[in-house]
């Protein structure tokens, strides 16, 4: 799913800034998709000139105008064909996964530095991705819940695997490059 149809999702909701997506993105996704202000604005941009969206100015003394945007009926109509489309495999880019890949052209010491690494930030982002779930879930559907717990038990999955496989990773002579 593209960013455009996200941002219609979240319009969906009700108006929001710029800065109230990309804060949607964060506090509501950005675990398994996320997107930059880079990203949103030629978004909201490209939506507004697909009659997809409409923008009303707020003028706000003493700090910049705030631009809040809307979803139209057109909008609303686009959103709801794209989420009836089917399912596409999920794209995985994963700068760990590609570090692990080439490991063996680490030292030992080395490959131990990742790994640990690794698992740190791993177990980093399950403690942050609890955390919030903790503080946000009262304003969660059934639906939200699902993808929290299902990130959540993913990331949980992927340390415990990361602990069983480390040992006989290291176990592996280096070889050098």
């Amino acid at each position: 799913m593209d960013v455009k149809t996200i941002i219609l999702g979240f319009l969906s909701y009700g108006e929001m800034s710029g800065y109230d997506i990309k804060q949607a993105f964060t506090n509501s996704i950005g675990s398994f998709y996320d997107a930059s202000f880079g990203a949103i604005y030629p978004a909201l941009r490209k939506l507004e000139e697909e009659g997809f969206v409409t923008k009303q100015e707020i003028i706000q003394s003493g700090k910049p105008n705030k631009i809040l945007y809307r979803i139209t009926e057109a909008g609303k109509q686009s959103f709801r064909q794209e989420i009836q489309t089917p399912i596409l495999p999920p794209v995985l880019r994963s700068d760990m996964l590609v570090k692990i890949f080439f490991g063996k052209s680490r030292t030992i010491d080395e490959q131990k530095d990742l790994l640990e690494g690794c698992l740190d930030t791993q177990r980093q982002l399950l403690q942050q991705s609890k955390a919030s779930y903790k503080k946000l879930e009262m304003n969660f559907d059934e639906y939200q819940r699902f993808c929290w717990e299902y990130t959540i038990h993913q990331l949980e999955s992927t340390i415990s695997f990361m602990e069983q496989k480390m040992t006989s990773l290291l176990k592996q002579p280096a070889y050098s490059v």
